[in-house]
C-alpha cells in the first residue's frame, strides 16, 4: 500500500465583487409614492389617505391587488380616488399589457388610473392604455409623464370598500401615522 501525498492548493486571490446593478424596487416606487401624497395643511390636515396593496374583495377569494390607491380628502381635489399600477422592469410592464382585466379590476372604480415606472424607457411610444396617466421616476421625484385623465367611476362595491378601508388601516399601521406630515 502507497501512501500518496496530499495535494498542495495554491492559495487563490480573492474574487472581485460583482456590483449588483442599481436597479430599483417595487419599496423603492412605493416610498416614492407616499412622498408625492404626503400633503398637508394646518388648518385641514392630510390631503391623502393611502392604501399599498388594496386587494379587488375583502373576502378570500380576492384575485387581485391594486399596488397603491390615494383617496383626496380635500374638496379642491374633487375628492379623487387615485390608483396606481407600479412597474420596475420592461418585462414586467409587458405582462400587464397581456392581461388588461387585471387593472380594470381596480379602475373602474378610479377617478384617474396611473401606470407608475421607475424608468420613463419601460414604457414605448404608443403603449399607454386610453385613460391612463403616466408617473416616472426623476430625480428621485416621481413626475407627470403624462396626466391620468378623469374617469367616470363605478361606485364602490361594499367589499371593494372594505378591502380598500383595510389597506388604509394596514399601511398606516406600518408606516406609523404619527410620521405623516398632517397629524397632529
Amino acid at each position: 500500500m502507497s501512501i500518496q501525498p496530499f495535494p498542495v492548493f495554491e492559495p487563490q486571490p480573492e474574487p472581485e465583487p460583482v456590483e449588483a446593478p442599481n436597479r430599483l424596487t417595487e419599496r423603492d416606487m412605493l416610498d416614492a409614492l407616499h412622498a408625492r401624497y404626503a400633503k398637508a395643511s394646518q388648518g385641514i390636515g392630510i390631503r391623502y389617505a393611502v392604501a399599498e396593496h388594496v386587494r379587488s374583495s375583502a373576502s378570500f377569494d380576492a384575485k387581485r391587488v391594486c399596488d397603491f390607491m390615494a383617496q383626496d380628502l380635500w374638496t379642491t381635489g374633487d375628492l379623487a380616488l387615485h390608483g396606481h399600477e407600479v412597474k420596475v422592469s420592461r418585462s414586467d410592464w409587458l405582462r400587464e399589457l397581456a392581461d388588461p382585466s387585471k387593472a380594470e379590476a381596480f379602475r373602474r372604480y378610479c377617478d384617474r388610473w396611473w401606470l407608475v415606472v421607475s424608468d420613463r424607457a419601460i414604457v414605448k411610444p404608443g403603449e399607454l392604455p386610453t385613460g391612463w396617466g403616466l408617473l416616472a421616476l426623476s430625480g428621485g421625484t416621481l413626475r407627470a409623464v403624462k396626466g391620468a385623465p378623469r374617469l367616470t367611476p363605478e361606485p364602490l362595491s361594499v367589499t371593494f370598500r372594505a378591502a380598500l378601508m383595510r389597506g388604509v388601516a394596514k399601511t398606516y399601521a406600518r408606516r406609523g401615522f404619527r410620521d405623516h406630515p398632517g397629524h397632529s
